[in-house]
């Protein structure tokens, strides 16, 4: 059954093991081009602080930032790998229950629940392989291309951590395979999938994913010291403002009002903090620590992992229990 259950899915396969390749090398040519980039702008020549500022480092780093920028934005297109492999993985089986060839194979030895086992067993384990192979493309990726810290909430590089990565992949194949055995028709299953696909992960980007543990809210007077104002590293900040001796929330143009911004240069700054804190302003900001990173990437990993054994158990049930 496992013979036969690749040999429905070799032309699936091809197609998907050449756009795979084909983009494994893409992504290795712009590794490799940032890395020579980031290597010739930080040399020993060009690290030393006497010659960081000359007129050939200045050029390199600049290349640098150009190189690393063009390449960056083909991450976005990285996270449509899970939905892809989901399609191609789901597409033998769903033109199989659409042209209702499968009746066949019940009428002969195999069982209803022996062919639902191999096939959603199959597709189990080859985008468990393919999301391996996937993650250690992304992390030499996000390593390269988005250099900075690793335990970070921006998108691309929380997105391309491993755990989320096998909770995505899991879960487009379950979505695409319960759809296909519900509807049963190549169009609006694809259609399904994509935006059940598309729309879970915005769901739980922007409307999840800040909430997963609650945020830390933090208020402090306005100081002449901007000091602690900049400090924003390793925090995700979701919401920030002015408020008033009263705790009234201030609009900026409220705060320009107050604190109008004349003169230039060190006294314009001076002048302008002053300002601040003879009317008693204080900062407020909400924000999650970049220490609850890791825990953000397991509680999203986990609840995609959930979703994908609910999908499963949806779909095998479906083709066993339901009627032909």
């Amino acid at each position: 059954m496992t013979w036969l259950t690749w040999r429905l899915h070799r032309t699936e396969a091809a197609i998907g093991i050449l756009l795979f390749a084909s983009l494994i090398a893409i992504m290795l040519m712009g590794i490799n081009s940032v890395n020579s980039a980031y290597d010739a702008a930080h040399d020993g020549s060009c690290s030393d602080n006497g010659n960081a500022q000359s007129p050939l480092c200045i050029e390199r780093e600049n290349a640098y930032f150009v190189r690393s920028g063009r390449w960056g934005n083909l991450t976005t297109l990285l996270h449509g790998v899970p939905l892809v492999v989901a399609v191609l993985l789901t597409i033998s089986t769903l033109q199989e229950l659409e042209r209702g060839t499968h009746r066949l194979a019940w009428t002969q030895s195999i069982s209803r629940r022996r062919w639902s086992l191999s096939r959603l067993g199959f597709a189990v384990g080859i985008s468990t392989l393919v999301a391996v192979v996937w993650i250690v493309m992304a992390m030499n990726w996000r390593s390269s291309i988005l250099r900075g810290p690793a335990r970070s909430f921006n998108r691309n590089v929380f997105d391309l951590s491993p755990g989320v990565l096998i909770g995505y992949a899991l879960f487009a194949v379950a979505l695409a395979f319960a759809a296909a055995v519900v509807v049963r028709r190549v169009v609006p299953v694809l259609a399904l999938t994509a935006a059940g696909f598309l729309g879970t992960r915005i769901v739980t980007t922007f409307v999840l994913r800040p909430h997963y543990r609650r945020p830390i809210e933090e208020t402090a007077a306005a100081a002449t010291d901007v000091g602690q104002f900049t400090s924003f590293e390793n925090r995700w900040m979701l919401d920030e403002s002015w408020l008033s001796r009263t705790g009234e929330r201030l609009s900026w143009d409220r705060v320009n009002q107050l604190c109008p911004l004349g003169g230039d240069g060190l006294t314009q700054q001076t002048d302008y903090r002053r300002c601040l804190v003879d009317n008693g302003l204080q900062y407020f900001r909400v924000f999650q620590p970049s220490d609850r990173v890791v825990q953000f990437q397991l509680i999203e990993a986990a609840l995609y992992l959930a979703a994908a054994v609910v999908l499963f158990t949806v779909a095998y049930w479906w083709l066993t229990r339901r009627p032909a």
